[in-house]
């Protein structure tokens, strides 16, 4: 019940502020930079209205620890877009060079982002911190194990369970609240999971960068409209849907993979399913959701670990409650607006 509330509100964070920004784009078109001003203040407003959610279900989290990770969290998505953006404004009316240039200079530092960059940026505003030699223990003795090297372990400073691996760096983080509640055994499991991901092919790496088809051709927009007129429109929407699609699938074969090799690496039978139920329970996910998900579904996970659940499978939870669905179609009646009003400009 709690989880399409969730997904709502985390939708919301940033079709809200999308929103705003078109119908001052739409209402006042001569007034270019209000439509951006607009977004920015309605995001910090959503942020705002969203605290009080976060602070009612996770009563745990104080809300300066909710304000500094929602911070965080909008600094870390807000360079990626403010690039797209600009890109996006910067844009020519055709096809040269320029378009080129900015096409290019976009997908590099969308590349060195991906590959560090955020590394680099956590370091330098306190988010990432030197793992505590506890966590580094565990890590290189199952990295040992597997004899899968890897080039650093970071602390998270985040009041909710993850782990990550950033493969094309070879770096591991872990939040501050795994290792909170946690055992070093289902660390360790975790981390075999992590380690995982080191080992996947170039191709596996590279396919997981499909999900950039969903958002890179939107930067293109002036161009491909002034050349081909409503089918460059209806292109850019069949990217937008189909690019997630794809992506979770990948995603979703490469995490059973690495499940599968924490499942062989653990030190205990069923230390790994154990280590799921409570990384999904700290952090009230359901057992079963929806389909696209870029992770399996969490009872799967628990049969393939070899720990059957004790209880009956779900039906799986509901994708978004209606004011998510709600304001996700006044956006895309709006975006459809928009593009009519730029067909009709040409």
């Amino acid at each position: 019940m709690l989880y399409p509330v969730f997904t709502a509100a985390r939708s919301n964070l940033l079709i809200v502020p999308g929103i705003i920004a078109l119908v001052a784009s739409l209402v006042w078109p001569d007034r270019s930079p209000l439509w951006l001003f607009a977004g920015v203040v309605a995001m910090f407003g959503s942020t705002a209205g969203t605290l009080f959610l976060d602070h009612e279900v996770f009563a745990r989290v104080s809300i300066p620890d909710l304000l500094r990770e929602a911070a965080i969290g909008w600094l870390m998505r807000f360079l990626i877009w403010i690039i797209f953006i600009a890109a996006a404004v910067a844009m020519p009316d055709e096809f040269n060079l320029a378009a080129l240039g900015i096409g290019v200079a976009v997908v590099l530092l969308w590349t060195m982002w991906a590959r560090g960059g955020f590394i680099w940026l956590g370091k330098a505003i306190g988010f990432f911190v030197p793992a505590p030699g506890r966590l580094r223990k565990i890590v290189e003795e199952m990295s040992s194990k597997m004899n899968v090297p890897f080039r650093e372990v970071l602390l998270m400073r985040s009041s909710f369970c993850q782990a990550y691996a950033v493969p094309d760096s070879r770096m591991l983080l872990f939040t501050s609240r795994l290792l909170e509640i946690f055992p070093d055994n289902e660390i360790a499991a975790v981390s075999a999971h992590e380690l995982a991901h080191l080992t996947e092919s170039w191709l596996a790496r590279y396919s997981r960068s499909i999900n950039m088809l969903a958002y890179l051709p939107w930067i293109f927009f002036t161009p491909l409209v002034h050349s081909f007129g409503r089918p460059a429109v209806c292109g850019l929407w069949i990217f937008t849907i189909i690019a997630p699609r794809i992506y979770s699938k990948i995603s979703r074969k490469l995490e059973s993979r690495a499940d599968a090799v924490a499942k062989s690496n653990e030190y205990d039978e069923g230390i790994y399913a154990r280590a799921l139920a409570r990384l999904y329970a700290d952090n009230l996910m359901p057992a079963v959701s929806t389909k696209d998900r870029t992770h399996p579904h969490l009872y799967d996970r628990l049969i393939a670990a070899g720990i059957p659940p004790d209880f009956a499978r779900p039906e799986p939870a509901k994708t978004m409650v209606w004011h998510g669905g709600f304001f996700g179609g006044v956006a895309g009646i709006l975006l459809v607006i928009f593009a009519i009003r730029m067909i009709g400009s040409l």
